[in-house]
């Protein structure tokens, strides 16, 4: 009978095929790994990026005329200071100056004003800082569900919610 043995590969096609091998094995690890590491860190890139809006328009700073909600001025305690200590949620009225000293907000103003175009290039840049949170934010969601789609949705799901609570349990600890 004529039986067909099937063709060994070369060393060459067998070494070629060893460092195929390795390559994807290499490329899972990595694609698992940024899978991982990336729903640990999105609660926190979530935080940043849109507490970094409300901070990029000062949102959070009582202005005369304006009092910031609360939670704008916690949010921002813990994004610039990684505590809930607001310093100036409830402040008492300023004391008064003593003897001959003038307070500061009596003083006049000496300082040269900005030129219109500073003004104009200060917006542009804030409009700017606000959008990159915005699309920080958004590619930082999709980021979540094309994990939440390519790999175990159990893992993904306790990276995220190790990624909100361990920050969580050390802000309360703080």
């Amino acid at each position: 009978m004529n039986q067909m043995k099937p063709v060994k590969p070369a060393p060459a096609r067998r070494a070629q095929a060893k460092q195929t091998q390795g390559r994807a094995a290499a490329m899972m690890a990595a694609r698992t790994w940024h899978s991982c590491s990336g729903a640990f860190f999105a609660p926190a890139i979530l935080f940043f990026s849109i507490t970094g809006a409300f901070q990029t328009f000062n949102l959070h700073k009582p202005l005369p005329g304006y009092r910031p909600p609360a939670v704008l001025q916690a949010l921002a305690s813990m994004h610039k200071n990684q505590n809930l200590h607001v310093k100036y949620a409830d402040d008492p009225a300023p004391k008064a100056p003593k003897g001959g000293e003038r307070a500061k907000a009596d003083k006049p103003d000496d300082s040269p004003r900005p030129a219109p175009a500073s003004v104009i290039a200060q917006g542009v840049l804030k409009v700017f800082a606000a959008l990159v949170s915005v699309g920080l934010a958004a590619t930082t969601v999709l980021g979540l569900y094309m994990s939440w789609q390519t790999s175990r949705r159990r893992a993904v799901l306790l990276w995220f919610a190790a990624g909100m609570v361990l920050p969580m349990l050390a802000m309360l600890a703080v």
